[in-house]
């Protein structure tokens, strides 16, 4: 072999991050798990992390908070197939992802693992602590570019253009990320107040569209429900368009949080999300708390936003009325020039 011949670079493995369904949710909160791993890989200077979800003992799924057991067992693999799985096609460091329906099988492929790939550090399956709350990863003190996680493909932006070339004519997109689901449907948004700030966002010469709730396309109650506005189903049920229409949108505005928070993980896109703060979630009251629980799961002080917040990327701590909304969207134009 000659000797100018070049030397291949080191092998740098990665981390395997396990996300564990008999302590962990079938919810949004996965998004939090990603950010962390991709957090630890970086840190740790790891080539990346493959995402592995294993299901509990006998297949089962956690079944600890309200929101678990509203969910029936096939309701959770759909969600497991559809939402959860689905980050990791998004996610800028993720090298794969796999899903274990036997415990015993992941377990055997667990042993093959070096503990110094493994994330949560010093996970084992008799002692499954999963971090997946904005707490756990605010506590990290993240860098701007650590938050960086998520990003879609080139395809899904260019398929999102194509879309708002016929229905954001002017070319200043807004999202309103509505909460419209059948369990716990005393933390619905208030459509009306919404549908009425974006009628008053598109007289400003924006381009309001509607990203309604999964339940509410699946069930196919989207058509029609939202007048003259234009909504985008199809970001409902893929993760992909959904981050790609943020990504184009001038301003994205939520209520409740979940999906929408993805936002706050993409560098430069808009977050505006009001937290349910006279709706609150029963994981948040079922053990008699209020909003300093929320605050204390979110990893923030009541009324407060995360580090490095602006009006175009923060918490709103008031109900989701018309006056609300449109103060919100106000100071985010007006923030963004």
């Amino acid at each position: 072999m000659s000797s100018d011949t070049a030397t291949p670079p080191a092998f740098t493995p990665a981390l395997f991050a396990i996300y564990d369904l008999s302590v962990s949710p079938v919810t949004f909160d996965v998004m939090n798990f990603f950010v962390l791993a991709n957090l630890w890989a970086m840190r740790a200077g790891a080539a990346g992390y493959h995402v592995i979800f294993t299901a509990g003992p006998g297949g089962q799924f956690r079944d600890l908070t309200p929101k678990d057991k509203s969910l029936d067992t096939d309701e959770k693999i759909w969600r497991l197939r559809h939402i959860m799985a689905t980050h990791a096609h998004i996610a800028k460091r993720c090298l794969g992802v796999s899903l274990y329906d036997r415990r015993d099988d992941f377990g055997q492929m667990l042993r093959a693992i070096h503990p110094s790939q493994l994330f949560p550090p010093g996970y084992t399956q008799s002692d499954p602590k999963i971090p997946f709350m904005l707490a756990d990863l605010f506590a990290q003190n993240p860098t701007a570019e650590e938050l960086d996680t998520f990003a879609p493909h080139p395809s899904a932006t260019r398929k999102v253009d194509a879309w708002l070339e016929r229905y954001a004519p002017r070319g200043r997109p807004v999202s309103l990320t509505l909460r419209s689901s059948t369990i716990e449907t005393r933390r619905n948004s208030n459509t009306p107040d919404w549908l009425e700030a974006a009628a008053r966002i598109r007289a400003r010469g924006f381009d309001p569209i509607v990203l309604p709730d999964t339940d509410l396309v699946t069930a196919g109650l989207d058509l029609g429900a939202f007048g003259d506005i234009p909504s985008y189903p199809l970001g409902a049920i893929d993760l992909e368009l959904r981050a790609a229409l943020y990504s184009r949108c001038l301003i994205n505005l939520a209520d409740n949080g979940g999906p929408a928070f993805i936002n706050y993980f993409m560098a430069d896109s808009s977050a505006v999300c009001f937290l349910p703060v006279e709706k609150l979630p029963e994981a948040v009251t079922f053990h008699g708390r209020g909003l300093d629980r929320m605050a204390e799961l979110l990893g923030v002080a009541p009324y407060e936003s995360f580090p490095g917040a602006t009006p175009a990327r923060r918490f709103i701590w008031k109900p989701d009325t018309l006056d609300n909304i449109m103060d919100a969207f106000d100071a985010a134009v007006e923030f963004l020039g």
